[in-house]
């Protein structure tokens, strides 16, 4: 075996989906189509018919999007580590980070599904009941966005995800109010199609619910570190990465942090997205641009992945 670079995987989490992703590792790779059929096991979710025939509709409902992504995840992941490749840390993207946790084998496969199907459900129930949304903004450094909110109740930061693409939650009514007020001002933003003001203390009753369950499930000390969410830190305490789950759901995703922090921790390391599309891939490459980043989402993606990652 050749000499392997120094690589991080992270997972992508919800917006990542499409109809077909992961079809040809499940239909070469054995073991691929087993993993989805235990997700249907545990979820009682049509996943394989959702993620090959849709309707798209259907496929980013929260109640499916989420463990069809996080299916897809670990089918990647499976085709990645088939080649007898394990990175030196991992990290995932809001619904991504359960993939980095059954990745670090800090919960099996099976607990996993069960995890992300409840996760989504609590959100989905708690967003019914909550009038909101989240509004990504395109061009502002995290001061001058933090400036401008403290004119604006209700509305809080949701996601750092580079230093010019910050993503922010609320009451629908209120964004609407901050969009028009951003684009009379000529800042660009984007309502996402979300059902809910994920990453935000409107989610703070969901992570009640959600402290209940993680209790349901056996946690063990990843073999692998992981980076949290909520601090952008790296973790190897079982206990700590319950609460960081706990915190995540109603707290910003760090991914900045996250990125800064694994450069730092680990000489020239490399980054390899393991699942659908690549939206952490761009937000890296913005993030630093000087890092190299790969993907695996298909054969191509995989067979290129593999020969960037030899010395």
């Amino acid at each position: 075996m050749d000499k392997i670079k120094n690589f991080s995987v992270v997972f992508p989490g919800q917006a990542s989906q499409y109809i077909g992703m992961g079809k040809e590792f499940i239909e070469n790779i054995p073991g691929c189509a087993d993993i989805i059929k235990k997700g249907e096991d545990i979820t009682s979710i049509p996943l394989m018919e959702k993620i090959m025939q849709g309707p798209m509709e259907e496929l980013t409902r929260t109640l499916i999007c989420q463990p069809a992504v996080f299916a897809i995840n670990m089918v990647c992941w499976y085709a990645l580590t088939n080649k007898g490749l394990y990175p030196n840390s991992v990290a995932g993207h809001s619904l991504g980070e359960y993939s980095a946790l059954v990745a670090s084998k800090t919960i099996s496969l099976e607990e996993g599904f069960y995890l992300v199907k409840r996760r989504a459900e609590i959100m989905d129930e708690l967003s019914g009941r909550v009038d909101g949304g989240l509004l990504a903004i395109i061009g502002l450094s995290i001061e001058e966005l933090e400036n401008i909110l403290n004119t604006f109740d209700g509305i809080s930061i949701a996601n750092i995800n580079s230093y010019r693409q910050i993503v922010v939650g609320g009451n629908k009514e209120t964004l609407k109010n901050f969009y028009s007020f951003l684009r009379e001002r000529k800042i660009k933003s984007v309502m996402l199609n979300v059902s809910g003001p994920f990453h935000t203390l409107y989610m703070k009753e969901a992570s009640y619910y959600l402290a209940d369950e993680i209790e349901k499930v056996h946690f063990k000390n990843p073999e692998i570190p992981v980076y949290l969410n909520y601090s952008g830190e790296k973790n190897v305490d079982k206990e700590e990465i319950k609460k960081g789950l706990i915190y995540q759901i109603y707290s910003p995703v760090r991914w900045v942090t996250t990125i800064e922090n694994i450069v730092k921790d680990e000489k020239d390391v490399v980054f390899v997205e393991v699942g659908p599309k690549t939206v952490l891939k761009r937000l890296i490459e913005e993030i630093i641009p000087t890092l190299k980043v790969f993907n695996v989402e298909d054969r191509a993606s995989l067979d290129s992945t593999l020969k960037g990652l030899r010395i």
